[in-house]
């Protein structure tokens, strides 16, 4: 299954060129990204057939009819046998234990190798990890502190703590000068792309106050009874945008400064069966956005990722950032804006999340949040 919610802004504020540009460009850039997610959708479900296909090659009909058969039962049995009142003394775990090993005897009886099985899985595993690839578009974020003489470096204004310091404009007639944009911001702008099988539920949470710099994805895919090769992925933006008019023509570099506040991957597997296996990635980027028909696509920079592949019950929790400490991006914009024209920036964080599985079941969220302390912006040398 696959859609695209269109990007939901809030521009009244700014100048009519920048809305005109922005507008053209969020149409242009809609268009893209419909034929992009559908390619992946296509994809994606011919890698889960063929993968079927040489499963039940590997098994033969009658073999892979009758394993079916077995793990359906064996899932209705374990469901009956955990309902009340007998239920609430049996143990989960060892049910779970008992059906696996059921099908693993099932498999010895009819001479089935699990490593053949294992490695049908693995091979759809590569390749629906490179249908859901990230962009290419993407560079590294900064801790702030530890990158310190890199920030200093960057910016005259940053002999100062933007956020509370007190400094004077640069009204020189530099062409390349910097503007400070900080908080109350107005502009806002978020999305959300789903693809998924039906085995799996895709959503998200926006967490968006542009008064303060406030921007969050909470992405969440669950897959609680798997089949076999499903796969999903979720991806979802929240911005706050400003209007900026480029004093002379080409590229616009923006340096973001954003304080962690939710930086969480959490990942829960069950493996169903014995010989199931999944991977799933979870990635967070702060982002760049110049809405302008000549800006092909957003520019990124990667702040954490959580890349688990797992044949087994296992929890994965994992906060690799540190709360209420500053990061930085350095970023430009994927081609040059002209001179003199206002144009709608977007400064703000984006996940991207994904998974394929074949008969472990999935429960995958990411929670991240940023307040957006400031955003440099000039049109680069």
């Amino acid at each position: 299954m696959v859609s695209t919610d269109q990007a939901v802004h809030n521009f009244r504020r700014f100048p009519v060129e920048a809305r005109r540009s922005a507008a053209a460009a969020t149409e242009e850039r809609d268009q893209r990204l419909k034929a992009i997610t559908k390619k992946r959708s296509s994809r994606a479900v011919k890698l889960s057939a063929e993968a079927s296909q040489r499963l039940r090659r590997l098994l033969g009909d009658d073999t892979w009819a009758d394993l079916r058969d077995l793990m359906r039962q064996e899932r209705m049995t374990v469901r009956d046998l955990l309902q009340p009142p007998q239920g609430l003394e049996s143990s989960y775990a060892d049910l779970h234990r008992a059906r696996r090993r059921k099908a693993k005897a099932f498999l010895r009886s009819r001479d089935v190798r699990r490593e053949a099985i294992e490695a049908i899985a693995a091979g759809y595993h590569e390749a629906i990890g490179d249908v859901f690839a990230a962009d290419e578009n993407v560079s590294p974020g900064f801790h702030l502190s530890n990158n310190l003489d890199k920030w200093l470096s960057l910016s005259p204004f940053h002999d100062r703590a933007l956020p509370w310091g007190v400094f004077e404009p640069d009204d020189s007639d530099d062409p390349h000068r910097w503007e400070v944009f900080r908080p109350p911001f107005f502009g806002f702008n978020f999305g959300f792309v789903p693809v998924r099988n039906d085995n799996f539920v895709v959503d998200r949470i926006h967490t968006l106050n542009p008064s303060v710099g406030d921007v969050g994805i909470s992405i969440t895919m669950e897959d609680g009874d798997a089949g076999d090769f499903d796969y999903a992925s979720g991806d979802a933006f929240s911005a706050i945008a400003f209007a900026f008019v480029p004093p002379t023509t080409g590229l616009v570099e923006v340096l973001i400064d954003a304080q962690c506040v939710e930086a969480t991957h959490r990942l829960e597997t069950t493996d169903e069966w014995g010989w199931s296996n999944s991977r799933t990635t979870q990635q967070n980027f702060l982002m760049l956005d110049v809405l302008h028909p000549n800006v092909a696509e957003p520019s990124y920079a990667a702040m954490s990722t959580l890349d688990e592949t797992t044949d087994d019950d296992e929890s994965f929790h994992q906060e690799k950032l540190s709360r209420g400490t500053h990061y930085f991006a350095q970023l430009f914009s994927a081609g040059p804006v002209p001179a003199g024209q206002s144009v709608v920036v977007c400064a703000g964080t984006r996940s991207f999340d994904k998974s394929g599985t074949n008969d472990v079941s999935i429960d995958s969220t990411s929670d991240f949040r940023w307040y957006i302390s400031s955003v440099e912006v000039r049109v680069s040398p």
